[in-house]
């Protein structure tokens, strides 16, 4: 339930606040977008970027990917397989919340791969694809984020992006 502050005149009070979507009153305030209601302040929300990375490495073994991690963080995987900060996925809301889906278009992600479906993220995710000998592995596909392990509402759909893994033999 939203809750509004009004000064009574002489202190702040809590005041209960609905909002009329045209056919019945609702706990959460929103606003009309023009094509939809929208959450003014909503309970669960995510902004995951997963952009897509090109990595290369000479003469050893490469990764590329992403991972969201339970903190609400998002990371890139750097070519040496350690990651830095990509900023937050997880605006509004608990991990324990949110599945993650990896969609696939291309390719396939072959190191830490947790398999089809949906994955809760009160565990860190990792999605990675690795280049173990010369040449280059790539994946490309987008992720969606969901409120629930099946059905549900979709919270985010990433744009699709591709991730490049190249071992260089310096040929």
């Amino acid at each position: 339930m939203a809750v509004l502050k009004v000064y009574s005149g002489s202190s702040w009070v809590e005041a209960l606040a609905k909002t009329y979507n045209g056919s019945s009153w609702e706990d959460q305030m929103k606003f009309y977008d023009g094509s939809a209601w929208q959450a003014l302040y909503p309970e669960l929300a995510v902004s995951a970027a997963a952009d897509g990375d090109s990595n290369t490495r000479e003469l050893a073994i490469c990764f590329a990917g992403v991972q969201f991690h339970l903190n609400g963080l998002e990371y890139e995987y750097t070519n040496v397989g350690g990651t830095t900060s990509a900023g937050r996925w997880l605006d509004a809301g608990t991990a324990a919340e949110v599945w993650v889906e990896r969609i696939v278009t291309a390719g396939s992600w072959n190191s830490i791969d947790p398999g089809a479906g949906r994955h809760q993220l009160s565990t860190t995710r990792s999605f990675r694809c690795k280049m173990a000998s010369a040449g280059s592995f790539t994946v490309t596909g987008y992720f969606k984020f969901w409120d629930a392990a099946s059905g549900g509402n979709l919270l985010q759909q990433t744009a699709s992006a591709s991730y490049t893994a190249i071992y260089d033999d310096l040929s």
